[in-house]
């Protein structure tokens, strides 16, 4: 298992400026974490914490226009609190980060009317 957000547009192939050629896809990934190091890491600062959605990472969640924005302030708040846990020279810390980062940074870039529409569907877990 691994820990991954899927952009997922139903019946449509839509542009990925990111990959060379601009391949056209109905979906792709993005990486958040590894089984071991969401559950070595993770999960025990999202535990602690005490958050309501980001439990649901390690089983999955579908995101909607509804908690959309509730599971990125969570994550923004996980954002705030990591450094609290985990020091700048642990070995995990700047791949964690960063990668929270990237997810924060991605799931804000979403279009709110693509979502509602059914246009774009998202799952993270």
């Amino acid at each position: 298992m691994s820990v991954a957000l899927m952009f997922r547009y139903p019946g449509q192939l839509v542009p990925r400026l990111d990959i060379p050629e601009q391949l056209m896809t109905r979906g792709w990934l993005v990486p958040v974490s590894g089984e071991e190091t969401f559950i070595k890491y993770w999960k025990p600062v999202v535990e602690q914490e005490g958050y309501m959605w980001l439990p649901l990472m390690g089983l999955g969640l579908d995101l909607d226009t509804e908690n959309l924005p509730e599971v990125l302030d969570e994550l923004r708040q996980l954002q705030a609190a990591f450094p609290r846990y985990y020091t700048p020279d642990h070995e995990k810390y700047e791949y964690i980060t960063s990668r929270l980062a990237t997810l924060i940074a991605e799931l804000e870039a979403v279009n709110p009317d693509e979502l509602a529409s059914g246009k774009l569907e998202l799952f993270l877990g």
